[in-house]
């Protein structure tokens, strides 16, 4: 993502919990009501990215804020098709430019695998065709099936990270030093009074004292940032997709790279197992749930660890990063629900101790 003063002072925003209105900012289409039941394909707009009518069997647009198209081919494949989003803030081409910088990075094949391949680029619509596999489920869905997730898919999740995370960044930092990131939470949780003023929701002075309470340990985090490879930065558990029969190429995609850049492997990992942990929130009081979620969590880590080569004392920035997954997690239900309820104020609980103790553990206390 474009460092500016713009995008920092959003990432603020969002992990104090206010909203801070911007000039020029239109409503996304889940805010003005879904129209997906009377969405028409602008079959022009797909034949500039070579999908042309008479190749086309289906064309069904994805749940997301701005158009997303599952185009089905004649010959068995697919396309993802993405156009900008309809939001001022959102209206950016950051996924294109960031899935060409990894295009030029020495990725081992089966790590390139992983990543969402450019097929097209739209001339004039600013609209990207994408390479599909097709026949997935998303880490999301695993989960609620099973809680326990399968070992293999995990390995290959940790593979497929630590082979990302080895790749050398040196000349594609050189090409593109506007893409460095910084770790998600703010060095200052001291508000203004425009900034207290527009405060998110009803339990927004709990959320706020919570992450004042931890202004030390984020600093810390800033300290420790090692900004060494490229970061995915956003690996929610339906951003991992694996695919449902044996034996395919590619044994997971990771999918959504808008605010990927050059940064600390911890946090990729990290952010993934404190989404381990918020499946187990959400199941409050289930031991069995609790349960599968440290053995996942632990299957990851154990494998990531030998794979990546990374030294045990690392493991504690993880875990705090982990912690910061809840944190934002508490942080999302504020702004979006308007309260944090039972789920957001236990991963406000649950993030706050895994930051100041960072072991697995304190998810039982």
């Amino acid at each position: 993502m474009t460092e500016s003063t713009g995008a920092l002072e959003l990432l603020r925003a969002r992990a104090l919990g206010f909203f801070t209105p911007r000039p020029g900012r239109r409503p996304a289409p889940r805010q003005i009501g879904n129209n997906m039941n009377d969405f028409q394909p602008d079959y022009a707009v797909l034949a500039m990215l070579g999908l042309t009518e008479d190749r086309i069997v289906r064309v069904e647009r994805c749940a997301s804020r701005r158009v997303v198209l599952m185009v089905e081919l004649d010959d068995g494949s697919a396309r993802l098709v993405k156009f900008p989003d309809a939001d001022a803030e959102l209206d950016n081409d950051y996924e294109r430019v960031v899935l060409g910088m990894l295009k030029e990075l020495e990725l081992p094949p089966q790590v390139r695998q992983t990543v969402p391949q450019i097929v097209a680029c739209g001339d004039g619509t600013r609209a990207i065709a994408l390479d599909v596999v097709k026949d997935c489920d998303s880490l999301r869905e695993l989960v609620q099936r099973d809680r326990a997730v399968d070992i293999r898919h995990l390995v290959n999740l940790a593979a497929a990270l630590a082979g990302l995370h080895q790749a050398p960044i040196q000349d594609a930092y050189r090409r593109y030093p506007e893409w460095l990131l910084h770790p998600p939470v703010p060095t200052s949780t001291l508000l203004t009074p425009y900034e207290y003023a527009h405060g998110a929701g009803l339990d927004f002075d709990i959320y706020l004292r919570a992450m004042q309470e931890l202004e030390p340990e984020f600093r810390e985090l800033h300290e420790q940032w090692r900004p060494e490879t490229i970061v995915h930065y956003d690996l929610r558990d339906d951003n991992i997709l694996f695919p449902r029969g044996p034996g395919a190429e590619c044994p997971v995609r990771l999918i959504d790279w808008e605010l990927a850049g050059f940064g600390d492997p911890c946090f990729d990992v990290g952010y993934l197992v404190g989404q381990f942990l918020v499946d187990s929130v959400r199941r409050h009081g289930d031991a069995e749930a609790l349960a599968a979620a440290r053995r996942n969590a632990r299957t990851f880590l154990s494998a990531y660890r030998a794979l990546a080569g990374i030294p045990d004392d690392t493991e504690l920035r993880i875990l705090r990063y982990a912690g910061v997954a809840l944190l934002l997690q508490a942080a999302m239900r504020l702004q979006q629900l308007g309260m944090l309820n039972q789920v957001g104020y236990l991963c406000l609980l649950y993030g706050k101790r895994l930051i100041a103790d960072p072991t697995l553990k304190v998810i039982m206390k």
